[in-house]
């Protein structure tokens, strides 16, 4: 959370039955968006002007998510808390200001990256918890925003957040076609997570129609989910290096085609027979397999779907 004094999270206690860890998937995509929308229909320059500029920084929740493999053992737990590194932020807060709450460099100055950086690592690590055929798997301790969903925790798929995800990767889209930046210099840890996260949805594109075998989408979860998990291993133990590495706009927009080509897929495997379109799903794991059920209709993913821009003016007012 942000206040005016800087960051906050929740931390562990014990003998309070109501405290919890863990984040809203769905928050970062869908207010993020909005506000980048607005940014954009009523200020058009300025999201431009900030894409390759360095001024945004990351804040240093002292959060560690579990290895891919880990996550699979137990979904329901999947990050734990860092009480040494939440007591040194604490203090050196008071010391010397909520500052002290974002990531640092080795020299202690503040780790700063463009706007592009940002917003390709927002979609990376979602698509890193990509399900096909499924959706985005809740794996962060939190049901997204709806807690009534919180027995969906490890173990449901939202095709909310992905029915949001397709608008988010679309503005992206939309928003390099238009600038006439043609590079970016990239932090060298999230150019290696783009470039694994990339070939590994590349390879999805390949397969053939139809819906794909348990025993596929098992390896094709286990690639995206490494990959997020050796990113994640590499910011915990040295934070970023500091160098970094051209990507020109031209694979960013060829991945954003690709990553929409394959939620398209995921959405129309999930059109009911009645017409409406299933919001959340239950993944079922086993050592070789991923299974994909549904649950019954829900008015969330009929918003999400009105609002993901994959529906036509006719089949929006059919629905």
């Amino acid at each position: 959370r942000i206040f005016r004094d800087g960051f906050d999270w929740e931390e562990q206690e014990p003998h309070n039955p109501w405290a919890n860890i863990g984040y809203w998937g769905d928050h970062q995509i869908i207010y993020l968006l909005k506000l980048l929308e607005l940014s954009k229909e009523f200020n058009p320059d300025s999201l431009e002007r900030l894409l390759d500029n360095e001024l945004f920084t990351f804040a240093n929740v002292p959060y560690r998510i579990k290895d891919y493999q880990d996550i699979l053992k137990d979904p329901r737990n999947t990050i734990e808390f860092d009480y040494k590194l939440d007591e040194q932020l604490k203090t050196d807060e008071k010391l010397y200001g909520s500052d002290t709450k974002l990531l640092k460099k080795k020299d202690y100055s503040l780790v700063q990256v463009s706007l592009m950086e940002k917003l390709l690592l927002t979609l990376l690590v979602k698509m890193s918890n990509f399900i096909p055929g499924g959706g985005i798997w809740m794996n962060t301790q939190r049901p997204e925003w709806n807690d009534a969903k919180n027995a969906l925790v490890g173990y449901g798929i939202s095709m909310v957040t992905l029915f949001y995800i397709r608008r988010y990767v679309n503005f992206l889209k939309s928003l390099l076609s238009d600038t006439s930046i043609n590079k970016f210099n990239l932090s060298i840890e999230i150019v290696q997570f783009f470039s694994t996260i990339h070939n590994t949805i590349l390879e999805l594109t390949k397969k053939s129609e139809g819906e794909i075998s348990d025993r596929e989408r098992k390896k094709i979860v286990d690639k995206l989910g490494v990959a997020g998990s050796d990113y994640r291993k590499k910011i915990y133990k040295n934070g970023f290096n500091g160098e970094k590495q051209e990507i020109s706009a031209r694979m960013i927009i060829e991945f954003c085609e690709l990553s929409l080509s394959v939620i398209d897929r995921t959405i129309d495997e999930n059109k009911r027979k009645d017409g409406l379109y299933h919001s959340y799903n239950i993944l079922h794991i086993s050592e070789n397999e991923l299974k994909v059920t549904h649950l019954y209709e829900m008015l969330e993913g009929q918003v999400a779907v009105l609002s993901s821009g994959y529906l036509s003016g006719l089949e929006s007012t059919e629905l």
